[in-house]
């Protein structure tokens, strides 16, 4: 190996050759054909591979799809016949609702249960006064009036009553409770009205008849008559009633549950699923959750009555109705009403109805979109105005998912049954709850 010292280290290069000028000429033509070939390339790949159509906007198509007759029609179809809990003509319409979403391609099940129900067997209620010579049984039935699209299908509407309302006869003097409130029966004690072993006579207007029943109880009442006042329910005098109008006609009655508690009696705190523990009836019908003594709503026409026969202390001002109506007075009595119901608490079978959209990204965590469909009568407005409208949302969805959208977490329609009797909606999320997280949206 040759030795280099420091000199030729040190000793300057040779000078380079400069490139001869075709040289240059050749580099810069391929450098021009190297650029345009790859846009060339770049303008065929575009070409076999167009850009992707913009999204759609899903939020302003699904907006712009389906129609409100077609709502129309569901609602018209749900509310032909009464359908309670429990019965056959809400056992249609649970079908009716499978087949609608069924019809969406969505996968769509009946989920039944077997609940503890109630349903009346006989019911009375007659006033009587000392002097007033006459004792007034009441029909409790509501009337039909002129124009009433229910009319033809009014026989097949349940008897006016209270859901688990307690079994028994009463006869006592009548107490005017204002609107059954804790601080309506504080009131009645301080002024020296002594409730206990009285029928407490209340109105809606500010609490749930539940909770009217259960403070009646609380205050030592033997048992409940709950009425709507006109002054709520009834519109100004002249204002009419329906059809002709929106208020409830003088016959009207408002029916409800007394059950204060959460799902099945039976099933307290977990799902009422085939072959479950379950407590026995005798014990589900006596728990405080219960109202424990009997209990019957009334018409503002029976109401009326009831309060011109009423004697005692003049009530306050905010106790009273409306002008065109009695004076209230607080009793006791001496107005008498003579009370009997008889219920029958029994085991029913209720149907869920479930449609699922599975999501594309956290298919395992839920938006829930649901309502009831029992009704105490036709529910019209309540529940069934939802109903139509859920079947409508799954149609658009339905029509969304043709176009290519998917939601990110899982949608599952649900028509729960036996709201009334505050029972559906309760085992549908016990059952499907599992570990999830539920994101609720009810309509």
């Amino acid at each position: 190996m040759s030795h280099l010292d420091a000199a030729s280290l040190l000793a300057p290069s040779p000078p380079l050759a400069k490139p001869h000028p075709r040289s240059r000429f050749l580099c810069l033509i391929s450098s021009m054909l190297a650029v345009l070939g790859a846009s060339l390339a770049g303008l065929l790949l575009f070409a076999l591979h167009p850009a992707p159509n913009p999204v759609p906007n899903y939020a302003s198509l699904f907006l712009s799809l389906g129609s409100n007759d077609t709502a129309a029609s569901h609602l018209r179809a749900l509310t032909l016949h009464p359908h309670v809990a429990g019965t056959k003509a809400n056992a249609l319409t649970a079908r009716y609702v499978f087949d609608a979403l069924s019809a969406l391609s969505f996968p769509t099940h009946i989920t039944p249960y077997s609940v503890l129900l109630s349903y009346p067997v006989h019911r009375s209620l007659s006033l009587s006064a000392p002097g007033r010579g006459v004792v007034t049984s009441f029909s409790l039935k509501q009337e039909t009036y002129p124009n009433d699209p229910y009319a033809a299908a009014a026989a097949e509407t349940i008897p006016t009553f209270y859901a688990y309302s307690a079994s028994g006869s009463v006869s006592a003097e009548a107490v005017y409770a204002n609107y059954g409130r804790e601080e309506d029966f504080s009131y009645l004690a301080s002024r020296g009205v002594d409730v206990a072993g009285k029928v407490a006579f209340a109105r809606y207007g500010r609490i749930h008849c539940e909770d009217i029943a259960h403070n009646a109880r609380a205050a030592g009442a033997a048992a409940a008559v709950v009425y709507t006042d006109p002054l709520q329910y009834g519109g100004a005098p002249g204002e009419g009633w329906f059809p002709d109008s929106r208020w409830l006609p003088p016959s009207g009655v408002q029916v409800g549950s007394l059950f204060r508690g959460v799902g099945d009696p039976t099933t307290p705190m977990w799902a009422s699923s085939e072959g479950c523990e379950r407590v026995s009836l005798e014990e589900a019908m006596n728990t405080d959750d219960m109202p424990l003594i009997p209990a019957l709503p009334v018409s503002a026409q029976d109401a009326m009555e009831i309060h011109r026969a009423m004697g005692g202390a003049v009530a306050p001002e905010d106790w009273q109705g409306r002008e065109d109506g009695p004076v209230y007075r607080l009793g006791p009595g001496p107005a008498v009403l003579n009370l009997t119901y008889l219920g029958n608490d029994s085991m029913a079978t209720i149907e869920n109805v479930f449609a699922i959209i599975e999501g594309a990204e956290e298919p395992d965590r839920y938006v829930i979109l649901g309502n009831h469909r029992d009704a105490w009568t036709f529910g019209a407005s309540d529940p069934n105005s939802g109903t139509a409208a859920m079947i409508e949302l799954a149609k658009r969805f339905s029509m969304l998912q043709k176009q290519g959208w998917r939601p990110r977490r899982t949608i599952i329609f649900c028509s729960w049954d036996a709201e009334e009797y505050g029972l559906g909606q309760l085992n549908g999320l016990k059952k499907t709850g599992r570990c999830c997280i539920l994101e609720l949206l009810l309509i």
